[in-house]
C-alpha cells in the first residue's frame, strides 16, 4: 500500500480528472477551490498513472484528505467505477476505483469525466444555480452531462451523457468509437486536426494539432477560420439535438478545442439559431468558465455529496 498523507475524517478530497492527453490531479476544499495540484501527461495506461498521481501530490502536500473522486474519460459503470468502454484512453485496469482504494485504503468514487466538469460548471461555474443545463466537452473526443430537476442525470447503468457517439452524419467520419459520422467524429479536436490535414493546414501537415489550428486562426488564417468555422458548425447541428432532446436552460461548453472562443462557438450558435429559432427561443450557449479544472472541481464535489449521504 502506498505511503499518503491521507487521514479519515478530514474534509478535503483529492479529484482527479484523467482526459485524453493530460491528467490533473489536485487537492479541493468544500467551497471547491484547489488547494494543490499536480498536472502529468497521460501516455501508457491510464489507471496506474492515476494511483502514481494522487500518491506524489499527497506526498508532496501536507493537507490531509477525507477521499478521492476520479473523472474519467470513459463509460463509467456507476457507482462500480469501473470502466465499460474507452475509445480515447487506454486505462490497462478498468476497475479504478478498486486499484485506488487498493492502494490508499481511502474512499472513492469514479464518475465519468463529462457528468463531473458538469456538476463542477453547475456548482462554481457557468451555470451556477441552473438545475436543467448540458454540458458538452470538446477536446480529444466529446462528453457530456446532463443536469435535470438540480440533479446529474447518469441513466441505468451510468453511461448517459455520451453524446459524442450519436451519429450525425449517416456515413460520415470513422470515429474512435468504432462507428461513422458521430458528434465526435465532425466536432472534436480529433476531427479538427482531420480537416486541417485533409485542407493540408499548417507548416507540418501530417503533425498539425488543434492548438495550432488555433493560434493560425487567430493570426488571420482563412483556411484555419474556416475549419474551426466548420467544427462549430458540427457542434451546433449536435447542440440543436440536445435541445430537442432536453430542452435545458443553459447549454455550456467546455473542454480544450472550446479554448478558441467565438471562432468556434459563434458558428455554433448561429446553427442552434437556424435549426431552433424558428419554433422557440434556443437557451443561451455559453462557454464553460471552469476550464480544465471542472472535471477535477465537479468529482470531489460528487465525492463529498456521496459520503456526506453515507
Amino acid at each position: 500500500m502506498l505511503e499518503s498523507a491521507y487521514t479519515p475524517g478530514v474534509g478535503l478530497t483529492v479529484g482527479v480528472d484523467v482526459g485524453g492527453t493530460k491528467l490533473l490531479a489536485a487537492i479541493v476544499d468544500g467551497s471547491g477551490k484547489i488547494q494543490h495540484r499536480l498536472v502529468k501527461e497521460t501516455s501508457g495506461a491510464a489507471t496506474p498513472a492515476v494511483v502514481q498521481a494522487i500518491g506524489e501530490l499527497l506526498s508532496s502536500s501536507t493537507e490531509k484528505v477525507s477521499s478521492v473522486g476520479v473523472a474519467a474519460a470513459a463509460y463509467i459503470a456507476y457507482p462500480e467505477g469501473r470502466v465499460a468502454f474507452s475509445p480515447n484512453v487506454e486505462y490497462g485496469e478498468p476497475d479504478i476505483k478498486m486499484a485506488v482504494a487498493g492502494a490508499f485504503d481511502v474512499d472513492v468514487v469514479v464518475e465519468n469525466d463529462a457528468n463531473a466538469a458538469a456538476w463542477g460548471e453547475r456548482l462554481y461555474g457557468a451555470a451556477r444555480g441552473v438545475d436543467d443545463m448540458i454540458m458538452v466537452t470538446v477536446g480529444t473526443g466529446i462528453g457530456g452531462g446532463i443536469v435535470t430537476g438540480g440533479r446529474l442525470y447518469r441513466g441505468a447503468g451510468g453511461f448517459a451523457g455520451e453524446f459524442g457517439h450519436m451519429t450525425i452524419l449517416e456515413g460520415g467520419p470513422q470515429c474512435a468509437c468504432g462507428d461513422a459520422g458521430c458528434f465526435e467524429a465532425m466536432a472534436s479536436g480529433t476531427a479538427i486536426e482531420r480537416m486541417a490535414a485533409e485542407r493540408k493546414i499548417g507548416p507540418d501537415q501530417a503533425a498539425t494539432t488543434g492548438e495550432l489550428v488555433d493560434a493560425l486562426a487567430r493570426n488571420g488564417d482563412q483556411a484555419a477560420v474556416d475549419v474551426l468555422s466548420e467544427a462549430g458548425r458540427w457542434l451546433g447541428i449536435g447542440v440543436s439535438n440536445l435541445i430537442n432532446l432536453f430542452d435545458p436552460a443553459l447549454v455550456v461548453i467546455g473542454g480544450g478545442v472550446a479554448e478558441a472562443g467565438d471562432l468556434l462557438l459563434v458558428p455554433a450558435r448561429m446553427e442552434v439559431q437556424r435549426r431552433i429559432g424558428p419554433r422557440r427561443q434556443p437557451p443561451r450557449i455559453v462557454a464553460a468558465e471552469l476550464g480544465n479544472e471542472a472535471g477535477a472541481i465537479g468529482v470531489a464535489a460528487l465525492t463529498n455529496e456521496e459520503f456526506e449521504r453515507g
